[in-house]
């Protein structure tokens, strides 16, 4: 049975993942308002994700949930890397790194596979916390096989796959007054947009070399970066409706609109750079319709359908031979 608050979170979340990445499409973080509104929506959208991943996420079925996750990340592997690639003359990015956006499928992958370890392990989210921390200082690139975000985020993982209903039961006791939830999420972006950190903070990609921190500050921030992040984590949910509406069909068919939207992204984003010169006004106006329009075509079902079926087709030839 669907939970309904769920899928409302995934809707606001994904509409928001949008948006993010059409605001850095026109160099938000530029621009002084723009960058605040890019920090309250970096400061919890994809760790809201990867809590509600890891909440929905079963000890069952584990190996065909990696294969299917697998299938579907080397299909738009393919799909982006190869005509971005021919466009630009060069080969976009190395073998063993997803592309883009498609770091998330990538981490679920291992944050699935760990599932088994992280119902054994005692104390598992203090254990993630301290790896989330030490994960920092890995002297590699941090994009190879999206290390950094797999290490950086799991604690949002682990976190809601142990407690993930307890913290929504908690989550709804403030429903009620839901304004001081919002209010927790703008006092968390004007804070940490006020102290001047880079964004790469929130990006969960950087490493503590890369930001160009010492090491005791660096493992302090990131660990002041999980607190804030998983206090807006609850005061968002507290904003979420629990009847069911638009946004839980968004919600219903957030992956498909998660693989699919960067290709309107990188289309609209050069449109607007090669066919200016248009304000940052008028950009501002534009991207807010747009990425809901984004958001409401890739919400079709037909989309979600059609990767799903390809994938299992995909999965069932794999599976055939295997067999043979």
């Amino acid at each position: 049975m669907r939970v309904l608050l769920l899928d409302n979170a995934k809707g606001m979340l994904i509409f928001l993942v949008v948006l993010g990445h059409y605001l850095e499409a026109i160099n938000g973080w530029e621009n002084r308002h723009l960058s605040l509104i890019l920090t309250a929506i970096y400061v919890f959208h994809m760790p809201a994700f990867i809590f509600l991943a890891g909440m929905t996420s079963k000890r069952e079925g584990l190996r065909e949930r990696v294969i299917y996750i697998a299938i579907i990340l080397a299909m738009f592997q393919l799909a982006y890397v190869v005509p971005v690639s021919a466009i630009n003359g060069k080969w976009v990015v190395g073998l063993f790194q997803p592309y883009w956006i498609l770091w998330f499928l990538l981490s679920f992958i291992f944050w699935t596979l760990l599932i088994p370890l992280v119902s054994r392990v005692p104390h598992a989210f203090a254990v993630s916390i301290a790896v989330a921390i030490i994960s920092g200082f890995y002297p590699g690139d941090g994009y190879q096989f999206s290390i950094m975000r797999t290490l950086t985020f799991l604690p949002f993982f682990v976190g809601g796959f142990l407690y993930g209903h307890r913290v929504v039961a908690i989550s709804q006791t403030f429903a009620t007054r839901w304004y001081l939830a919002v209010a927790v999420l703008g006092v968390a972006a004007v804070v940490i947009n006020s102290s001047g950190l880079h964004q790469g903070w929130l990006y969960g990609s950087f490493t503590y070399a890369r930001l160009g921190f010492d090491e005791v500050p660096a493992a302090l921030i990131k660990f002041a970066l999980l607190v804030i992040s998983s206090a807006s984590i609850v005061a968002f949910l507290a904003c979420v409706p629990t009847n069911r509406s638009y946004l839980s069909a968004i919600g219903e068919n957030s992956l498909a609109i998660f693989a699919l939207h960067g290709f309107f992204v990188m289309t609209v984003g050069e449109a607007i750079a090669r066919y200016g010169p248009l304000s940052l006004h008028w950009r501002i106006a534009l991207v807010v319709p747009i990425s809901l329009v984004t958001t409401i075509v890739l919400a079709n079902p037909i989309f979600s359908k059609t990767i799903r079926a390809v994938a299992v087709k995909i999965g069932s030839r794999l599976s055939g031979y295997r067999n043979s």
